[in-house]
Parts: C-alpha cells; sequence; structure tokens
C-alpha cells in the first residue's frame, strides 16, 4: 500500500467517524425543541384536560425531564432524541384531543436496557385498577423514570441508576395511595384526609438538607397536629424541589427531595411520632405546582419558581370529637329532667 492510497483511506475514516460522531451528537436544535414542547405541554396544562389526559400530559413531562438532563449530560446514545420524540408523539394526540391514546410505554429507548421487572409487574396491576385514574400522574412517571433507570444502567452501571429507580419507587408508592385513598373514600367519609404544604425554602438553606433552627417552631406545630389525629394510620412526607439545576445533574434533585423528607421524618420521630407511622420520599421535580418561562433570568426564574420548592404532608387517619365538659348548671339542669322522667 503506497503512501498516497494510505493518506486516502486514514481521511476517509476520520470522514466517517466525525459523521458517526454527529450523528450521535445532541444539537442546540435538541434544547429548542425540549423548549417548545416544554410551553405546548404547559398551554394544556392550563387548558381543559379530562382526567384520562392527565395520565399522557405527565408521561410526556416526565419524557422531557428525561430529555432535558440528557442534553446537558452531552448524551450520544440517542435517548434525547426517542424522548422528544416520545414527548412530542404524546403532545400531538393531546392537541388534537384523539381518543384513547395508547397507554403503553416502551421498556426502553436507544442506549437503555430493561431494569426492575418487579416495579413493572406493579405499574401494570395499579393501571389495571378501577379507580387508576386517581394515581394517573404518579404512575405515568413512573414508567418513564423506569426507562431513565435503563438508560442510567446502561450508560453507567448500577449507582447511578439507583435513584431512579428509587424515584420509581416512591412514584408507584404514592400512585397506589391515591387509588387506595380513591376507593375507600365512599366507605369512610368520617375519616379525613389532610394536606399540609410547607415552604422547602422556610426549612432548609438552599441546596442543603438540614433543617433551620428558625423554622423548627413549623415541625414543632406540625408535631402536636399530628398527635392530635386520634387513630394515626399513616403520615407520607413527600419533598419537592424546581427544575433549576445549573450542572445538569437530574439526581441531585432527586437525592435532595429525598433527604429533605427524611430529616423531617427524623425530627418528628424525636417528638414522639413513631417511626413506622412516617413514610419519607422525594420525587424532585417532576410534580411542579407552576411552570415559569425559560426566558427570565435565572435570579428571576428561581423567584418563580419558588411554590415548586416545598415538602408536602398528609395525615391519614381519624379525629375524634372530644367530650363536651358540662358546667354546674348543665348538671343540675340534667339531673332536674332526669328526676322529671322518674315521675
Amino acid at each position: 500500500m503506497n503512501k498516497l492510497t494510505l493518506s486516502i483511506l486514514l481521511i476517509l475514516f476520520a470522514g466517517n467517524f466525525s459523521l458517526s460522531q454527529a450523528a450521535q451528537q445532541v444539537l442546540p436544535e435538541h434544547l429548542q425543541q425540549i423548549e417548545a414542547l416544554q410551553r405546548r405541554a404547559d398551554n394544556l396544562a392550563f387548558g381543559q384536560l379530562s382526567g384520562a389526559d392527565s395520565y399522557h400530559l405527565a408521561k410526556a413531562r416526565a419524557w422531557l425531564d428525561l430529555a432535558t438532563s440528557e442534553y446537558y449530560e452531552k448524551d450520544t446514545s440517542g435517548a434525547v432524541t426517542d424522548s422528544i420524540g416520545q414527548a412530542e408523539a404524546l403532545l400531538d394526540k393531546l392537541e388534537r384531543k384523539q381518543p384513547e391514546i395508547n397507554m403503553e410505554t416502551p421498556l426502553q429507548i436507544n442506549g437503555s436496557e430493561v431494569v426492575r421487572s418487579d416495579l413493572l409487574e406493579q405499574i401494570i396491576t395499579q393501571k389495571k385498577r378501577d379507580q387508576f385514574s386517581c394515581g394517573q400522574p404518579q404512575i405515568a412517571t413512573a414508567e418513564v423514570y423506569l426507562v431513565w433507570a435503563g438508560h442510567e444502567f446502561y450508560e453507567s452501571g448500577q449507582s447511578h441508576a439507583e435513584s431512579y429507580m428509587r424515584s420509581a419507587e416512591n412514584l408507584i408508592y404514592e400512585g397506589q395511595v391515591a387509588i387506595d385513598n380513591c376507593v375507600s373514600a365512599p366507605s369512610l367519609p368520617a375519616s379525613p384526609l389532610e394536606t399540609i404544604s410547607l415552604s422547602g425554602d422556610a426549612l432548609f438553606a438552599f441546596d442543603k438538607a438540614t433543617l433551620n433552627s428558625s423554622a423548627l417552631w413549623r415541625l414543632d406545630d406540625l408535631a402536636d397536629k399530628i398527635k392530635s389525629v386520634a387513630q394515626l394510620e399513616e403520615v407520607v412526607l413527600v419533598g419537592h424541589t424546581d427544575r433549576m439545576r445549573s450542572d445538569g445533574h437530574h439526581e441531585r434533585n432527586q437525592l435532595l427531595s429525598e433527604q429533605r423528607a427524611e430529616s423531617i421524618k427524623k425530627y418528628l420521630v424525636g417528638k414522639g411520632i413513631p417511626a413506622e407511622k412516617i413514610h419519607a420520599s422525594g420525587v424532585g421535580s417532576t410534580q411542579p405546582l407552576i411552570e415559569c418561562s425559560t426566558k427570565q433570568s435565572k435570579t428571576k426564574q428561581i423567584d418563580c419558581l419558588q411554590p415548586n420548592r416545598r415538602v408536602e404532608i398528609t395525615l391519614r387517619g381519624s379525629k375524634e370529637e372530644k367530650p363536651m365538659t358540662q358546667t354546674k348548671e348543665d348538671t343540675k339542669k340534667s339531673d332536674s329532667e332526669n328526676a322529671d322522667k322518674s315521675e
């Protein structure tokens, strides 16, 4: 092989390699697509959606979270393109108000593998329940998180996939609780459910899971409220963060939300609430209360997204009414009435 032939082969090889890399690279156009789809999802969220539509919208949002995270990770497996495609297909059907949209989720995408078949079975079970509509957003998000876990497992192994598996597990649990409550509500009208939302900014310093000493009175009040529940079934703590993540690592938000819920659990246990009655979990930024424009400055976005940084506490059980204390006059009146009856 002469030098000229070798040079040509090297040039062709380098050119093919560059084309192959370019085909898999994440591009600025991907971010533009993601942001456009997020705006479409916001418009649908603020419009009138039927119960079934909330499942598909939640799933589309989860696919966009996956696409955003992997975009900033500069993923080259094709996961960004696949996730964008999944979200776009769902939003197209929702906007056209297509009836009976398929509720199946692909078990894997490019650069992923199937993980946690036990959780897949739990999802299938919940989707078959009569009151599934009550837990649709949580289950839909869990489905995508299992695919996300499979992608992380494929790329970096069990350690990177673990937080996404926990997220899916927590979401399935939250969905199951919502479905259980929906089923039991008609037969237990006297068993109230109470949900309390505490601002994460008031309880914790920025990006920390250590409780502020100035916020402990809020948790003392919460402990007193929990103790007033006569027949306490469960205390569900769910940590939430906003979508801001300067380093592009979604798992940091997930881990932070879990750690904050655990910090509150430990404090309540120290105040005498039984640990076995408290279930603490985190869902990261997957369940926002509000959406804010990405065109704002980062400072304005952080201010705008403040309501999303929270911990939600749900008390399950029943409260007994305290017996009324009788005054001396009430006692005399009661004795007099009893005496009249005996005559």
